[in-house]
């Protein structure tokens, strides 16, 4: 059953010519610098705002923000401190980009579309290729009619991992979210960047106004305008119709990664007065949290796997029980750090999945709760219970006070 849809937005909630509107946003980005800062030569700073976009769109790191990728690359090839950004980007966000709203207009049934949904409590994500500040994403929303802020999640240059058309970017969206890639739709107008990665990822997909018949072998799910989607949602239930398909070997890393990079995420927004809390005291803290996934991929996630692959056919029995909350001595140990080893630890089974062959990938097994099994499935299942986890820590924190 669909529980989440992700949207894009240029060409699907808004009009906006993607390669139009990009031109005149640099335009504008280069003419605003260049009046603060006459010491900046156009020429130096076109080429150095296209080549951290490059450097941003092709980086695959989990633990590092599209916004560092991009500042860290930008401010080196201009010379500039990256503090002097901040406060210069807030400043072209509130007076000069706002000039680039008649490049757009509205598109009144994504309106309806996204009210329907929100009122049918499905969860409803913003998936543009986040490229922009929070600020110009956010007031791209507001141009198309729609508010920001009731939207579950909106991918922003800052609060996530990976562009699209990478896999990884709706894997940590759907971590964000808290939901499984079976659970979500994907609805886009760009082919490369919208159908073929989430189709990948394994989201059910819907392509908006195609030009063309689709280019290979892949079908999305639905193929028409954003009217054909409305009736489709609200009239046919085509919601409740769309099937699961079965998991891939090559979903298994960018969704380990996505999982990753949606941990350190919230990790960074959690303040550090909440890390030991316990909003309910039959329940973990943050902390604790954190630490079990740390000390399962340890022990446990990674262990289990490389039984199967060196033993023929055999019996896994559950994990050890985990401490009870409270009573682990886990003062003095800092979040993000354990966040980071966890990270780590997931890098060593990542590079360790990578030496499998196809036929390994389908070593049977069998598990003492879950029956036969392969280690494609128990590593989707790690993946899963992942995701189980993160969504406890986001519980626990919005609990804490």
């Amino acid at each position: 059953m669909i529980k989440a849809v992700l949207l894009d937005l240029d060409e699907t909630l808004i009009h906006n010519p993607a390669n139009r509107f990009v031109e005149a946003y640099i335009k504008h980005l280069i003419d605003f610098m260049v009046h603060h800062r006459p010491d900046l030569a156009v020429p130096q700073l076109t080429k150095a705002i296209l080549n951290a976009t490059r450097q941003t769109i092709t980086n695959c790191e989990p633990t590092t923000t599209n916004r560092d990728v991009f500042y860290g690359y930008f401010t080196a090839a201009m010379g500039l401190p990256a503090d002097d950004m901040t406060p210069l980007m807030q400043e072209f966000m509130e007076t000069a980009y706002p000039d680039l709203r008649p490049l757009t207009a509205p598109i009144p049934i994504a309106v309806e579309l996204v009210e329907w949904l929100l009122q049918h409590q499905v969860a409803v994500a913003v998936a543009t290729n986040p490229l922009f500040h929070r600020s110009a994403i956010e007031q791209r929303i507001q141009w198309a009619g729609l508010d920001p802020t009731k939207f579950w999640f909106v991918t922003t240059l800052d609060n996530v991992h990976y562009t699209k058309p990478h896999s990884q970017y709706y894997e940590e969206i759907l971590t964000r979210l808290g939901f499984e890639p079976d659970e979500a739709l994907m609805i886009g107008d760009d082919w490369n960047n919208d159908m073929v990665p989430a189709w990948q990822a394994g989201l059910n997909t819907f392509w908006i106004n195609p030009q063309n018949p689709a280019p290979n072998h892949l079908q999305p799910d639905g193929i028409g305008s954003l009217e054909d989607l409305y009736t489709l949602i609200t009239q046919d239930e085509w919601l409740m119709t769309l099937q699961p398909r079965p998991v891939q070997v090559a979903q298994i890393e960018p969704r380990f990664q996505g999982n990753i990079s949606a941990l350190l995420g919230m990790v960074s927004e959690i303040p550090d007065h909440y890390w030991h809390q316990r909003p309910d005291p039959n329940e973990w803290s943050p902390l604790e949290i954190i630490v079990h996934l740390r000390d399962s991929e340890r022990t446990t996630q990674r262990s289990r796997l490389q039984t199967i692959a060196h033993e023929d056919n055999p019996f896994l029995t559950s994990p050890p029980t985990p401490p009870d909350p409270g009573t682990q001595h886990l003062i003095g140990l800092d979040g993000m750090a354990v966040a980071l080893e966890f990270a780590a630890e997931r890098a060593a089974t990542i590079m360790w999945l990578g030496s499998l062959s196809e036929k390994d990938w389908m070593r049977p097994a069998r598990h003492s709760i879950f029956g036969p099994t392969t280690l494609l499935e128990m590593a989707a299942f790690t993946a899963r219970h992942d995701r189980l986890h993160i969504n406890q820590l986001c519980q626990t924190v919005g609990k804490c006070e």
